[in-house]
C-alpha cells in the first residue's frame, strides 16, 4: 500500500469518526431537551406546592413554596432577556429565607431595556414577609463567563450576565443559594413572565444527528467506491 493511499485512508477514517461523534453528541443533546421539556410538563400538570426547606433538593422543575422577605434595594437584572421580540431584563430579587442565611433568588419576570443601556430601569420588589411559589430550577453551570464580565459591580441594582451563584456570592460577599425560584404564572405580583422552555426543540437535534450520520455513510460510501475503482484499476 502505497503513502498516499495510507494518509487518504487515515484521513477518510478520522472524517468518518469525527461525523459519527457529531451525530451521537446531538442525540446526547436531543435526549437532554426532551427530559427537560418532559420536566416541564409533568410540573405543569401537577401544581402542587412543597415547601423549600433544608433538606434535599427538589427536581427540576418541581413547584416550590418559600416564605420570606425581599431585600427590596437588592436584585439583580439578568442581561439580554427576550420577551415577544423586545430586549430586556430579567428581575431577579433576592429572598431572604425563614430557614437559612442564603438569599434565594426568585425570578420575577421579565422588564424592557428601556430607551438606553445605561440607564438601568428601577422596579418595585414586594415588601414584608410574603410566601412565594414557584418552579424550583437549577440554572446551567456549563456556560463560561468570566468573573469580570459576569457582573456589572456597583449600587443596587446591578446587570449580571449569568446567575452563576458561586461567583456572585465571592465578588459581592453576599451568600446566595445556588438555585433560583422561577415565580408562578398565577401570582398576581412580579412581572411578565412565560417559563416553557425557549431552546431547541430536541426533534431539531434529531434532525441534525441524521445530517451528521448520513455525511458518515456517504464519506464511507465514497471511500468503498473509490477502493474498489483502484483496485480494478491496478489489476487492469
Amino acid at each position: 500500500m502505497s503513502r498516499s493511499t495510507i494518509i487518504a485512508t487515515l484521513i477518510t477514517v478520522l472524517a468518518i469518526s469525527g461525523l459519527v461523534k457529531l451525530g451521537l453528541w446531538q442525540l446526547d443533546r436531543a435526549n437532554e431537551k426532551q427530559a427537560l421539556f418532559d420536566d416541564f410538563e409533568r410540573a405543569q400538570q401537577q401544581q402542587q406546592w412543597q415547601p423549600l426547606g433544608l433538606g434535599a433538593l427538589p427536581d427540576r422543575y418541581q413547584g416550590v413554596s418559600v416564605r420570606g422577605e425581599f431585600q427590596p434595594q437588592q436584585y439583580f437584572l439578568l442581561d439580554n432577556q427576550i420577551q415577544q421580540g423586545q430586549v430586556g431584563y430579567h428581575v431577579i430579587g433576592l429572598l431572604q429565607a425563614d430557614f437559612q442565611s442564603a438569599k434565594i433568588p426568585v425570578n420575577l419576570g421579565w422588564v424592557s431595556l428601556g430607551d438606553s443601556r445605561q440607564q438601568l430601569p428601577a422596579v418595585t420588589l414586594p415588601e414584608g414577609p410574603i410566601t412565594v411559589t414557584g418552579w424550583f430550577y437549577q440554572p446551567s453551570e456549563s456556560r463560561f463567563v468570566a468573573a469580570d464580565q459576569l457582573l456589572e459591580k456597583g449600587p443596587w441594582p446591578m446587570r449580571i450576565q449569568h446567575l452563576d451563584s458561586e461567583l456572585l456570592s465571592a465578588a459581592l460577599e453576599l451568600s446566595i443559594a445556588p438555585y433560583v425560584v422561577l415565580l408562578s404564572e398565577t401570582e398576581t405580583y412580579g412581572f411578565p413572565r412565560q417559563w416553557q422552555p425557549n431552546l431547541m426543540p430536541p426533534e431539531k437535534h434529531r434532525a441534525y444527528a441524521v445530517t451528521w450520520f448520513s455525511l458518515a455513510l456517504a464519506c464511507l460510501i465514497i471511500a468503498l467506491i473509490a477502493g474498489r475503482s483502484k483496485t480494478t484499476t491496478t489489476e487492469e
